[in-house]
């Protein structure tokens, strides 16, 4: 199939953009890198009268980073650019993981995290992972701004909590704990460029002695249409030492919100199965990040 016809418009600021969408939001969509916008446009036979192109806005491609206040990354950042940031993978490493499943390196150095985002699909990668880091994000109208946490954001399959006018302005991750660790663990049949059948990342903290978990989020993807924060889970863990037994309660409990699909890919209770897999191993390798640590 053919791109259906539209008009592109690159905005010169922001303030272009938002004076695009609110003449256009209805009949515009935002193109950032364009990696999944356009192969939805050609495959869907949707049509638009225009698409708004940011990936020349500076404004919003930032990445910066302060010890105190955390990682702060512009939505038209290029995914690629943030997994060269060498704090990302020193103190965000189950982010790090998640852009490197993403595609091949050519995509990644189109794709942005924004795009990631707002696409709102299941599958996306980098979206449990920022849940596991209480990840905010800003929306932007004009002068207006709001804030909110990335777990509310995406709310259903491809279904953002963006209004007419607004966009998508940045994602504010803050700053990990001292002893803290985390992992992002996703299971594909083939591997490779395919997405993701079941994904969970765990971010951990431990207490002084380097065994007792502090505190813990646990975010589920692909087992639902949008990212799960499996609170009641990760509390289990909360003043406790691991054990087999734990984990496996802690992972049941993951199973037990999920809502998998059944598709010509696995049925639900398959996906539930590695699932449970996936919370025990991505929990072993945060855990292992820390308790090594010297006291």
């Amino acid at each position: 199939m053919y791109l259906p016809s539209f008009q592109y418009v690159a905005p010169k600021d922001t303030g272009e953009l938002a004076a695009l969408l609110a003449d256009h939001g209805d009949d515009a969509r935002i193109l950032s890198g364009g990696t999944d916008l356009l192969v939805q446009l050609k495959n869907s036979g949707v049509k638009l009268d225009y698409v708004i192109d940011i990936s020349g806005l500076d404004e919003l491609s930032g990445i910066s980073h302060d010890d105190k206040t955390g990682l702060v990354i512009g939505s038209a950042a290029k995914l690629d650019d943030i997994m060269e940031m060498p704090e990302v993978k020193e103190k965000y490493f189950a982010l790090w993981q998640s852009i490197e499943t993403i595609g091949a390196r050519q995509i990644r150095t189109m794709g942005s995290l924004g795009g990631n985002i707002c696409n709102a699909s299941p599958a996306a990668d980098t979206p449990p992972a920022l849940v596991a880091f209480n990840a905010e994000v800003t929306i932007a109208n004009g002068d207006k701004e709001r804030n909110m946490p990335l777990v509310d954001f995406i709310q259903g399959n491809r279904k953002t909590a963006l209004k007419k006018g607004e966009y998508l302005k940045s994602i504010s991750v803050p700053s990990p704990k001292k002893k803290s660790g985390s992992a992002y663990h996703h299971f594909r049949v083939r591997g490779g460029m395919e997405i993701a059948m079941v994904a969970a990342a765990v971010a951990v903290e431990l207490e002084a002695d380097n065994e007792t978990i502090k505190d813990a989020v646990i975010a589920l993807g692909v087992v639902a249409p949008a990212p799960i924060n499996a609170e009641d889970a990760a509390q289990k863990l909360i003043g406790q030492k691991p054990s087999e037994d734990l984990l496996q309660k802690v992972s049941q409990a993951c199973a037990d919100i999920s809502k998998p699909i059944d598709d010509f890919r696995a049925s639900a209770e398959y996906r539930k199965e590695i699932l449970r897999v996936l919370v025990e191993e991505a929990f072993d390798e945060a855990y292992a990040q820390v308790a090594g640590e010297s006291k």
